[in-house]
């Protein structure tokens, strides 16, 4: 439901903001990078883009955890189909943001078993190995969610530019770093 009153003024907490867009420069980095995945062939550097799928798995949990403890500001005055879905678009956006990592690490199961067995030992930025296991099918997935999360994205942009924008109601300013 829209909330009525000025609330644009009201902003996510420094820590909501932090997730925010540390995930988001992370995502839309492997949206770009990843693409030799979705294509087919491995990444130029598979030990990074399997570390940093696991990290928007963790930075995901961490966010989700965060929203949990500290709700998010009312929403900007809009109406309410428009609010409704953009609760619903940030709730899908969540649930891509832990399927793709996991089903990442599903398709690193299935590339241990195939093609790149040296893929077994890939480690978490040096740390620790990268977490691989079969989840049936949902590797085989990575893909498709990974352009479903393309097309999202670019909607959540220029839903955001729309209120900036055509609506002014201060909606961006909200998720901006003071």
């Amino acid at each position: 439901m829209a909330a009525t009153g000025n609330v644009s003024s009201v902003k996510y907490s420094a820590v909501a903001v932090i997730l925010h867009w540390v995930t988001a420069v992370v995502v839309i980095y492997m949206l770009f990078w990843g693409e030799d995945l979705i294509r087919g062939r491995t990444p130029a550097n598979p030990a990074l883009h399997a570390s940093l799928g696991f990290s928007i798995l963790v930075l995901t949990i961490a966010r989700l955890a965060w929203r949990f403890a500290k709700p998010p500001p009312p929403d900007v005055p809009m109406p309410r189909w428009q609010a409704l879905a953009g609760h619903v678009l940030h709730w899908i956006f969540y649930g891509l943001l832990i399927l793709i990592p996991l089903s990442g690490m599903a398709a690193l199961d299935q590339e241990i078993a195939g093609r790149h067995p040296e893929f077994a030992s890939l480690t978490f930025f040096g740390l620790f190995t990268v977490p691989h296991f079969s989840l049936g099918p949902l590797g085989a997935a990575h893909g498709l969610m990974t352009n479903l999360m393309i097309g999202l994205l670019a909607l959540h942009v220029l839903a955001a530019l729309k209120h900036q924008f055509i609506d002014r109601d201060g909606l961006i300013n909200r998720m901006l770093p003071r």
